[in-house]
């Protein structure tokens, strides 16, 4: 028989088993900021346009592996919503979602500020370059 106090460390054991299990699955989910935010890693998750059909045959839009399942829970299994909306970071296998509304979110959220750097670096880049096709001569 086992004793009160031996029952005790046991289920306290089996705890702490459960707490850790929980932890190191989380550990391997797909979270974007897990590491500094280096924009220059992050692209569009297009590859290509998304089907007429839908369904399975959007997955050909997205890269590979987003297919993973701790990628496809960050924006729910749906490819199209990735191919539209998504921004991937291969070097990592991370996504991050920017969707309509983005902009009024929490400016220290991880997403907010991969979505802002993000777009940032595209308009500046089309600015810039805007703006040189226009004043060759300017230094």
């Amino acid at each position: 028989m086992i004793g009160m106090g031996e029952k005790s460390v046991v289920v306290c054991g089996k705890r702490l088993l459960a707490l850790f299990s929980i932890l190191l699955g989380s550990a391997v989910q797909a979270f974007p900021c897990d590491q500094p935010i280096m924009i220059s890693n992050w692209s569009l998750c297009a590859i290509a346009n998304v089907s007429a059909e839908g369904g399975a045959a959007d997955w050909k839009a997205v890269p590979a592996w987003t297919r993973e399942k701790t990628i496809s829970a960050y924006f729910e299994n749906e490819p199209r919503l990735l191919a539209n909306h998504g921004l991937c970071n291969a070097k990592f296998h991370r996504v991050v979602l920017c969707q309509p509304g983005w902009e009024t979110g929490d400016p220290d959220e991880c997403s907010y500020l991969i979505c802002s750097g993000y777009y940032s670096s595209v308009f500046g880049k089309e600015e810039r370059e805007a703006y040189e096709r226009d004043h060759p001569t300017a230094q």
